[in-house]
């Protein structure tokens, strides 16, 4: 090793003067900045205490006239003092200045800066004090070459890391998803990448792995966070009403956002059941599961007081018993509406059993169009729940005639007539309808030719009701009208059903 420019000892002192001073600055500095920073500054401050110690040794090692251990100690102290005041430099820079600045640094990107410049400061001094650098230099590059082929796998984990905080693909906090595990991110360091599950435990996640893996950040864009609970209800309830139901239970449960809206939507039919999707934001993704549990609760809770029924995963086997005549399931209450309708007015009993006994019940979701004009049909349709709006479309242009409620009739005039339907009819809300087929009519007809009569009656006061909203005609006009469309309509309606 060459001798120093200067007799041994006095660098001694000017490092333990310097790293001193430094150190001192180092403690002002930390009670400018916030708490969360001084873990850089006690680095700093570390390795200044050290280049003091090593220098303080070299004094000690001079009074005793050991030269040599004088040259090493000194040295070592050198680059601790180095070492010391690109840290200090970078304390300001970073955490003074650019932090204020909003400019945030990733802490490996700031450690590899200050680690090149330390390595280029303490070259440039050796060399100014007659160090052969260039021997130096050659020597540690072939060290690195031998070293770096031996620890391909922890570079990998290096660069890895620094390129997870360049991207800012994850950051201090983040909850993220790597494979099957579910956790938040404490800290990326140089080798790996540290988080703690949801279960509370520590799971060390190496950086080149978590490059070369499916990562899913949850928290950004936003800490929203959407969840999915799936439960089943029976093929009975109609699915617009559980969906009310499911949506009113969750509105107030703690930790779920308002917004975004929750929404529920039908997954599956299943064996046993219709499966529904309840989805709900959240911003507390470490409250995930609690907040789960409690909609499920409030969910069963809601279902109760509603009257839903959540099936057991079963199979059942029905028999079917024959029906005896005049026994038919809600016979009653399809007499009582036949009764509201004035288009079956002149029918007696006996007819209107024979007209209940062949009506089907059919349901209809929210916007769902019932009838289509411009199509054709064979059934009649009686609003039984609900109301349905009626709509006329001309040149592009559509508009509502009227709305339809309990015990009102739409759909006879392409039954009866076989002419193509004259409006759309679009379900406001859930709608449940009884439909009567074109053979009914037939063998009505066919038995009392007089209800051919008043069914061409109802079918011309619904023609012209339609004309008078697009042409808009006067009430004496519309009664001459009416009068000619019945008598045109009434042949018509016996030569289609096949009845004299």
């Amino acid at each position: 090793m060459q001798s120093w420019a200067i007799a041994p000892g006095t660098e001694s002192l000017w490092i333990v003067l310097a790293a001193a001073a430094a150190g001192l600055l180092v403690l002002v500095l930390l009670r400018v900045l916030t708490p969360g920073t001084s873990q850089r500054g006690s680095m700093a401050r570390l390795l200044l205490t050290l280049a003091g110690v090593l220098a303080g040794l070299a004094l000690g090692c001079a009074q005793l006239g050991l030269s040599d251990a004088v040259q090493l100690l000194e040295l070592a102290a050198l680059v601790a003092l180095i070492a010391g005041l690109v840290g200090l430099l970078g304390f300001i820079l970073f955490d003074l200045l650019l932090a204020r600045a909003g400019i945030v640094l990733p802490p490996i990107l700031r450690d590899l800066l200050e680690v090149a410049a330390s390595v280029v400061i303490t070259l440039a001094l050796l060399r100014a004090w007659g160090f052969n650098v260039l021997g130096l230099v050659t020597t540690s590059a072939v060290i690195t070459a031998v070293v770096g082929l031996a620890l391909q796998t922890t570079l990998a984990n290096l660069f890895g890391g620094l390129a997870l905080q360049l991207d800012r693909t994850v950051g201090q906090g983040d909850w993220v998803r790597v494979g099957s595990d579910t956790g938040r991110v404490v800290e990326v360091g140089w080798r790996a990448t540290r988080l703690v599950t949801t279960e509370g435990t520590t799971l060390i996640v190496p950086n080149g792995q978590l490059v070369a893996s499916e990562l899913v950040n949850l928290s950004r864009p936003t800490p929203a966070v959407r969840r999915t609970v799936e439960v089943g209800f029976h093929y009975r309830h109609p699915p617009n009403a559980v969906r009310e139901v499911l949506l009113a239970a969750v509105r107030d449960v703690p930790g779920v956002l308002p917004q975004p809206a929750p929404d529920s939507l039908p997954l599956d039919f299943a064996d046993s059941a219709v499966v529904y999707g309840l989805r709900f934001w959240i911003a507390d993704f470490e409250r995930a599961v609690p907040i789960e549990g409690e909609v499920r609760a409030r969910v069963w809770y809601a279902a109760r007081r509603a009257g839903l029924e959540i099936p057991f995963p079963i199979r059942t086997l029905v028999q079917p018993a024959p029906a005896r005549a005049g026994e038919g399931e809600g016979e009653s209450e399809r007499l009582a509406l036949l009764a509201e309708v004035k288009l079956f007015e002149p029918l007696g009993d006996a007819e209107r059993r024979q007209v209940a006994a062949a009506m089907r019940r059919l349901e209809f979701a929210s916007g769902e169009a019932i009838v289509t004009q411009g199509e054709h049909g064979d059934s009649l349709y009686i609003v039984e729940r609900g109301e349905v709006g009626v709509y006329l479309s001309v040149d592009r242009a559509t508009r509502e005639l009227a709305t339809l409620r309990a015990g009102d009739v739409f759909g006879e005039m392409s039954l009866l007539t076989g002419e193509p339907r004259a409006a759309t009819c679009i379900a406001h809300g859930d709608v449940a309808c009884q439909v009567i087929s074109r053979d009914v009519f037939q063998r009505l007809i066919a038995a009392n030719p007089g209800i051919a009569v008043a069914l061409s009656a109802h079918l011309a006061a619904r023609r012209v009701q339609i004309e008078a909203s697009r042409d808009g005609l006067t009430a004496a006009a519309r009664a001459r009208r009416t009068t000619e469309e019945q008598t045109r309509l009434l042949p018509r309606i016996r030569e289609f059903l096949g009845v004299s």
